[in-house]
This record gives structure tokens, sequence and C-alpha cells, in this order.
């Protein structure tokens, strides 16, 4: 055996000396190699017949038998081999006409006794992109062979601790080349990478059957991350991608349907989710009431959603939080892109202002509509646009600032050229400004000014400026604070101070007016929570938020007896009158059987006290009235219970969650509810309990040229009745039990990709009448219970097709055109029911003028669209 292993070396050591001497292997020759699930040996063979390139190696070093996985298409030999070798420890070097391959070893940290503190060292910095120089959010930094990591912030800052010794670290991100670096920890280090973003993405995928995963900061039980492909599978009726849209294609998240961004989470109403963009609130993230998303794709970079477990920083809504952060611009070349079809156009502008310093970046987003019925209704105006600026300044090694604005304005108005215009009209404006700080290696902050205001307006002289309004608007200042203590250990803690205003709808007209009441709202937040892995196997997090709720006067409030009758009017002066208190916990622990494989059980409660009163489903029939919680509306409270189990595998990833959900002061309304111009609006308010339950199933392939998701959702919200109205348990009116989701993409090894998705729901719930009978003349119909009946079930289909116009796919300037159909197969879906037409001979449906003698009633459905293609060309220049 001695004299085995000393042929061995030094058969080795001759060799190396040769290695100066290579010569004629091409590793810029270009290869194709697909092998699945086969041995080292094999893939190395296959190389072999496509490179004529000759394999050495010792097999008591290396194991030709393990199994990989290589899908290389027209790539270089240099390419492939760094690849395939990156995750298997292996290095070659090349002698003559062929190429040594040997162990690349790795030494692990020194063993510490368990009496003595082992010697620490920080590793920091940030990831970014190596193209534009903008951070990445949530890429990856892992200790190799070792459940050892970090992942970025939102900012892409990370912390890593770990004990004086030589490591491998491998940096990772989604959609770009991995990449790996030796370091000989015995001191602090600031490492930043340049991650290269793979064009392709997918041309090369190498998995190693001992591929290591990290399954705590990766959890999808606990977030959901959309990438840009995810986002621009989901097509709006233009063809275009959206940003909202693609949303409501993910487990546990219902659509109200045609024309509307609208969704519903886990049982939560539309007014449950906490949209946020670089930081601030979004109140309507809508354009022509929800066939466009208010934010524009071109300007986003990274969207994370949480149904549950939010991040112990945010609160305020019980269902959702949907974290939106915008690009930063490129910091080293200056780009443009124009985005153009029928109905929108949208333009980007980003570049340095000093380079790796400091950028920005424009993207307006506007719509041409009008020609659509220009010649049927000349007196109809229907425009929007969107506007995205954000400026980011790197002052330092441990300062950076960020501005950004977003304003975007919808208008509807009908009678613009016969002289007195009336119409609907709406807007959102978001200003903030952020600052990192780097205190230590250990700890960062961010602390964010933020200011946000909505407006809604119902015009009926809009020459005059006659109109009747409404808005929410806020003033906040936060900052968060982040400690990274020591491997897989993060401590967060931080403040946030809020202030509101409110006009709930008021109209101060020549000869009448009206106010609705509100006051403001002071708000003040305390947070502080922990996620910690206990080992390689179990990680828990935890925190809890406190929240104090100051009514401020000015302003006048009722008084209501147990019928909801007005008793009493209330003045109040400058001051606070009315205090809530509110603690929002959150525990979640997650046990890893492997590391594929793991499970998760949490709880959280939720506060809100921001309430968006309508009572009505439909956003075509909807006054956007937000009310604060006060002396007459408590805030809703819920608790969750969520169980989940996912699987990852080599392509492919297994997600099914369970939840249970209770809503305590649940908002209904009264009967024939009053919305609209009533001082006493509060007391058309009544308070039910509601309790949410459901399974969620995900299905997905995230690599190779061909990617899908399959999503299942069945999901239950119960309302018991109020006092005054239906008393029984009844439905909600967007329970919708049923929901699947089928997204198909598929990118040629050519210039063509194409994408397929077919969406399937439960109608939306409404009461049906379940007699009728004559009363004066009129048909009166009778009902009894309360969403009785549903509308048809929802479906459709929507596909697309990009064609990349340039050959070359690294050319500076790139020309796509975008074809799609929106609802292919032309299904009509009914967003309304109603009971009040007969058939007339020739088969058209009218209101019959005689109730009593005309033919039987019918039932009739209205629908909003049908099939829509459209073409759409796309300009980038980079």
């Amino acid at each position: 055996m001695f004299r085995k292993k000393l042929l061995s070396t030094f058969s080795f050591i001759i060799l190396s000396v040769f290695v100066m001497q290579a010569q004629n292997i091409d590793l810029q020759k270009k290869i194709t190699v697909i092998k699945k699930k086969q041995t080292l040996s094999s893939v190395l063979n296959e190389i072999h017949k496509k490179a004529n390139i000759n394999f050495s190696y010792n097999t008591e070093n290396i194991n030709g038998n393990i199994k990989v996985t290589l899908i290389a298409r027209n790539k270089s030999v240099k390419d492939v081999l760094s690849l395939l070798f990156s995750d298997l420890n292996i290095e070659y070097v090349i002698v003559e006409k062929q190429i040594i391959l040997k162990k690349r070893y790795y030494i692990p940290p020194p063993v510490i006794k368990k009496n003595k503190n082992p010697e620490k060292y920080i590793i920091s910095g940030y990831i970014k992109d190596s193209l534009t120089n903008e951070v990445l959010i949530g890429a990856g930094i892992s200790v190799k062979s070792s459940y050892l990591g970090a992942m970025t912030n939102a900012y892409g800052f990370y912390s890593l601790s770990l004990p004086a010794g030589k490591y491998i670290l491998v940096f990772s991100s989604l959609g770009y080349k991995n990449k790996t670096l030796a370091v000989n920890l015995t001191s602090d280090k600031q490492i930043s990478e340049l991650l290269k973003y793979e064009e392709t993405e997918l041309d090369i995928v190498v998995i190693n059957e001992d591929e290591k995963k990290d399954v705590f900061e990766k959890n999808p039980l606990k977030k959901i991350d959309l990438n840009q492909r995810m986002i621009n599978s989901a097509k709006g009726v233009t063809g275009e991608a959206d940003v909202v849209k693609s949303i409501n294609n993910l487990p546990g998240i219902n659509s109200f349907g045609d024309g509307s961004v609208l969704f519903y989470v886990r049982g939560g109403d539309k007014d449950q989710n906490l949209i946020l963009i670089d930081e601030a609130p979004i109140y309507n993230p809508s354009h022509l009431f929800g066939f466009f998303s208010a934010l524009a794709p071109d300007a986003i970079k990274d969207i994370k959603v949480y149904k549950n477990n939010f991040p112990v920083k945010y609160g305020g809504r019980l269902s959702s939080l949907i974290d939106i952060k915008t690009k930063d611009g490129n910091m080293n070349k200056l780009g443009f892109s124009v985005v153009l079809n029928p109905l929108t156009g949208s333009y980007t502008l980003d570049g340095p202002i000093k380079k790796k310093r400091s950028s920005f970046l424009m993207t307006l987003r506007d719509s041409h509509l009008n020609w659509i019925w220009k010649r049927n209704l000349p007196d109809l105006n229907v425009n929007f646009y969107d506007f995205h600026l954000k400026f980011n300044q790197i002052i330092n090694s441990k300062n950076r600032i960020y501005f950004s604005m977003f304003t975007g304005s919808d208008i509807l108005l009908y009678g613009k050229n016969a002289g007195i215009a009336s119409g609907l009209s709406w807007k959102n404006n978001v200003l903030s400004f952020r600052w990192n700080h780097l205190f230590s290696d250990k700890m960062f902050s961010n602390t964010t000014l933020h200011a946000s205001k909505y407006d809604y307006y119902l015009y009926y002289e809009r020459d005059n400026n006659k109109y009747w309004t409404s808005y929410i608007g806020d003033i906040s200042l936060k900052t968060d604070f982040s400690y990274y203590t020591k491997p897989g250990n993060k401590i967060f803690f931080g403040y946030n101070i809020n202030n509101y205003i409110f006009n709930p709808g008021n109209l101060d007209a020549d000869y009448f007016s009206r106010s609705v009441y509100a006051g403001d709202v002071s708000e003040i937040v305390l947070y502080g929570g922990n996620d910690i892995s206990l080992n390689e196997k179990v990680n828990l997090s935890y925190g809890i938020r406190y929240i104090l709720w100051n009514n401020i006067g000015p302003t006048v409030s009722f008084s209501f007896d147990k019928n909801y009758q007005m008793t009493d009017t209330i003045y109040y002066d400058k001051g606070i009158y009315n205090t809530y208190n509110g603690f929002e916990p959150q525990i979640s622990l997650t046990y890893s059987f492997s590391k594929s494989l793991l499970t998760t059980i949490s709880f959280d409660r939720r506060v809100q006290f921001l309430h968006l009163l309508s009572n009505s489903v439909s956003p075509f029939t909807t006054m956007d009235v937000w009310m604060p919680s006060g002396p007459n509306i408590k805030p809703e409270k819920s608790n969750q219970y969520v169980l989940g189990l996912t699987k990852k595998m080599k392509e492919f990833d297994v997600s099914l969650q369970t939840y249970y959900k209770t809503i305590s002061d649940y908002i209904e309304y009264n009967e024939h509810a009053n919305m609209l111009l009533n001082p006493l609006i509060e007391g058309e308010v009544r308070f039910a309990e509601a309790k949410a339950y459901g399974a969620e199933f995900s299905f997905e392939k995230k690599k190779g040229n061909f990617n899908f998701l399959l999503s299942y959702t069945y999901s239950r919200i119960l309302i018991t009745g109020n006092k005054t109205s239906y008393t029984g348990i009844y439905p909600a009116a967007y329970d919708k039990p049923h929901k699947l989701n089928i997204n198909l993409f598929y990118k040629t090894p050519k210039r063509w990709t194409f994408n397929l998705n077919w969406v399937y729901s439960s109608g939306l719930r409404f009461s049906s009448p379940t007699g009728f009978y004559n009363f004066n003349g009129y048909t009166v119909p009778i009902y009894s219970d309360k969403n009785n009946d549903c509308l048809p079930a929802y479906h459709r289909l929507d596909i697309s097709a990009d064609l990349r116009l340039n050959k070359n796919k690294n050319a500076r300037f790139r020309h796509d055109l975008l074809f799609a159909i929106y609802n292919l197969y032309n299904r009509h879906n009914a967003i309304a029911i109603n009971f009040d037409k007969i058939e007339t001979d020739n088969g058209s449906f009218v209101v019959p003028s005689n109730f009593i003698y005309e033919n039987e009633l019918v039932v009739t459905s209205k629908s909003l669209s049908g099939l829509i293609p459209s073409i759409t060309y796309s300009l980038k220049f980079r």
C-alpha cells in the first residue's frame, strides 16, 4: 500500500513539472453537453467526445461514481469545467494534451474545546451586480461544507461571525453565477463581491447530489420572493408584465377577477394588505379601476410577499405584507429603455451621477386610450400616468442615502367637450428618504422618513372645480436596527412614529355642504425580535410589537346606543381624546429533517387600526373612504396558526401549508348602509367575528429552460353575523374556496421565450333572491341567507411569445417584440348578476316597462372583457 501511494505521488509530481508546457487544448471551444443524474466519469467521457480532451485522475481522491447533472448548451469548455467542478471541490491543471484532476482540499476551522471561548472574527460587506453595481437583495453567503451562512438584507449588506480558521465562501444569487472565495480568517474582514448576471440564466445547470441547501434563510414557508421571471409571466390586458397581478398567481392569494388588482389573502379583506414601495405605503395600487397596476415593472427590483409572520419591523395589517423595492439605477453606465404598445408607453432612464458612488433612475408610464372610443364617445376622457424617481449616494463605507418619489394619477371624465364634465379621479403621492448607517461590522441601521397621500375625487363640475373628495395621508419616521451577533443569530429592534390625516368624504358646494369627521392620529410603535438557528436542524424566530394609537382633535364625534341610534354629539378640542394599546407577538419554529426537507409551525397576532369603509365588493362601485379606529370603530384583531412542509429537490420545489385564522371585530355594515356624505357613517358599521382556514399547495420547477408553477388553494372565510342584520354564519362576499394556477415558461436555445398562464377560481359570493312578490306594480325580491349564491366559476388562459430581435444577446442595444393574447378562449367571466330583465322575441334582454304583465324575469350577467390580443415593442440600451 505504501509503495502504491508513493508511486502515485511521484507520478503526480512528474506531471506537475510540465504544467507550463500545456498546449493544443482549446478551452474556448463551444460544446453542448446534456447529462442528467449521471456519474461524473460518464459526464467527463461525454466532454472528451465533444472537445477531444483526455482526463486523468486518481480514483482514490476523486469519486467518479458521484451523480451530477450538467446541462450546457453552446458553452465554452472552460465555462463547462468551471461550473462542473465548482461544487465538487475539484480543480484541474493542463499537462501536455490532457487535463489532470485533483482534489481541492478544504481546511476546516480548528477544533475548539468545549470549555474555551473560540476567538471569532467578522466577515461583512455588500454583494452587488457586476454590470450595474446595484446591491443584490437576498443574496446568499455560505460556508462550504457547513450549514453556516447569511443573506443580504434589503440594502445588500451581510455580516457573518466565524471562529478563526480557513474557509471557502460561496456567494450566490438567483440568476447570477456563483462565486467562491478562499479566506484565511485571522482578523475582521470586509469582503464585498460582484456577481455576474447569467444572461440566459438557465443555459447551464449543474446539480451536485451533495449540494448544500440554506433551508432556514430561504424558507419559502416564511416568505415568497418574486423574481423577474415570475413578474414577467403575469401579463396584463396589454401583454405588459403586471406587478400586482403577478402576486395573484401565488397560492393563498385570491383575486377579484377581470379588470381589478384587488386581492384577498387567507380570508382577509382588500384593505388588510400592506403594500410598501421603498418603505412607504401605497393605498391604491391600481390604474383604471384595476385594469392596470400602478407600479411600472421596469422600475421594480425586488418583491417579497409575506402571508404570516411579517418581519417584526412591519405591522398594522391583518393579512399580508407586499414589500417592493425599486431599482437603484446603474452606477457604471448610462442606459435607457422604451416599452410601447397600443394602449400604454413606458420610458426609463438610469445611470451614474458619479461612477460607482451615486446613480439615478427615472421611469414614466402613461396611457393613450381615448382613440378606442373617440368615434362613439368623443366626450369621454380616460387617462392615467405614473412616475418613479430615485437617487442614491454612497457617502462613505459606513453611510449611504436614498431618495425615492412615486406619483400616479387616474382621470375618467365624461362631457369634456360639452362644457360641464363629470367623473372620477384618484392620485397616489409618495416620498421617502432613507439613510443606511453601519455602526460596526455587526450593527446595521436604516432610518426612513416618508410621506404618503392618497386622494379620491368625484367631480360633478370639473370645469368649475366642484367635487366630493376623500383622502388619507401619513408622515412617518422610523429607524430599524439589525444586530448580527453570531452565525445564524440576528437581533432586530427599532421604533416607528406615524402621524395620519383623514378626510372621509366631505362636500362644500354653493347650496349644500356636508362634513364627515375623523380627526387625526398619532401612532408610536416599538418592536424587537430575534431570529436564531439553535443548531443545524432547528431555527427559532420570535418578536413582539407594541402600538400606542392616539386619536387627536379638534374633531366632532357622535355617541350611539345599542341599536346604533345617535344619542349625543361631542366636540373635541386639540389634543388626545381616545387611546388604544396593542401588542403583536409572533413566533415560528422550523425543523429541518434534512438539507432539503423542513417543516415550520408559526403563530402571529395582528392588530389593524386603519379601515377602508365600503359595503361594495366591486371596485367599480366603490368610493374610497379611509377611517381610523376611534371611540366608535374598534381595531380589528387576528390570530393566525400555520403549519407547513416544504421539500427542495434537484429541479423541483414542493410546498404545502395549512392555516387557521380568527378575526375579532371584523367590520361589517348595516343593511342598505349609507356610506356617502353621511356624518353618522360610524353608525353604519357593525362588528362581527370571523374565521378563515385553508390549505395551499405548490409544485414548482425553477431550473432549466422549461419552468413551471402549479399551485392550488383551498380557502374559506366564514362570518358570524352581527346583531341588527343577518345573525347566522355566512361566507364573506370574497369567499372563493377553490383556486388553481398553472404557469408554464419555456426559453428556447435561440431567441424565443414562451409563456402560458391559466387560472381557475370559484366565483364571488352574492345574495341571491329566493323569491319575488308583486307590490303596487313592482316586483320585489325576497332574500333569506346572506351571500347564499356565487357567480359562475372564473377561468382564463393567457399566452405570450417574446422574440429577441438581436442575434447577439450581448449587444448593448436589445430589441424585443412581445405577442400576447389575454383570455385566449374568449371566456366571458361574470362580474355581476341581474334579476330585472326579460327576454324579448328576438333574444335580447331588456328591463320591462310593466313588471306585472310582462314576461317572466330571467337572470342575466355582466362581464368586462373577452379575448384581447396585443403587441408590445421594447428597446433597451445597456
